[in-house]
């Protein structure tokens, strides 16, 4: 894992690129006076770790670029899959109002995200109403998030959860390159196992709902029209 670290400042983040979507976002030149702590920016490689479930909560994490898996493991090892972050998400938001992280955060992708003190929030969050109401939001966001994923990747058949997976990842957008985590991710978060997820890819493949990008089927432009239709249960 390669990190950056360097004070943050007004002007850091008003050249960010989800400045709009970020903690920071209503943050005044006075608000960011109050920041005594560096933030840490990191640059992840895919299958890295940000923090485990259970772990002591220290930072908060902006996630910039890249996509990350929640996970929570079961007794018999096995791992459930129960949110995806992408960029302008927060992981470990949970450490505002608990001293633990409540699941892993693994990165599924090459990510980049700015690494909050848990202080620096603490602090923020008593001197400044503009940081409060951001947070207020962002808990909002995230409850609306478990229940979508919940709602969308937990029901209907394997295509219909496919479906949906992809719509999220491509935003609807036909023209957005998608990259499709490993088949064992898809089942995790699909609730379905390696072997129909697999199939259900394939399938996808042959009827060129998903047309491959790259020779290891990792990247994809996909159908958003007829996907639609298959979450809908329309096909």
């Amino acid at each position: 894992m390669h990190v950056k670290i360097h004070p943050v400042g007004e002007k850091d983040c008003e050249s960010c690129g989800i400045r709009e979507h970020s903690l920071f976002k209503d943050l005044t030149t006075e608000d960011f006076q109050l920041i005594d702590q560096p933030i840490h920016d990191l640059d992840l490689e895919s299958h890295s770790t940000l923090f485990d479930e259970g772990s002591a909560g220290t930072h908060l994490f902006t996630i910039r670029r890249g996509l990350v898996k929640l996970v929570r493991f079961q007794p018999d090892g096995s791992q459930r899959i129960i949110r995806l972050l992408t960029a302008g998400d927060i992981a470990g938001l949970e450490i505002t109002a608990s001293a633990s992280y409540d699941s892993t955060a693994i990165a599924v992708t090459p990510v980049s995200a700015c690494r909050i003190p848990q202080g620096v929030i603490i602090r923020l969050e008593k001197e400044s109403p503009r940081l409060h109401g951001q947070l207020v939001h962002k808990w909002h966001e995230a409850l609306k998030q478990a229940d979508d994923f919940i709602a969308d990747l937990a029901s209907g058949n394997a295509r219909q959860r496919l479906s949906r997976l992809l719509l999220r990842l491509s935003q609807h957008d036909s023209e957005r390159d998608v990259l499709l985590p490993s088949r064992e991710d898809v089942g995790a978060m699909l609730g379905i196992t390696t072997e129909t997820a697999s199939r259900t890819v394939a399938s996808f493949r042959r009827e060129q709902l998903l047309t491959p990008l790259d020779k290891l089927g990792r990247h994809f432009k996909v159908d958003a029209t007829r996907l639609s239709a298959i979450a809908d249960g329309l096909r």
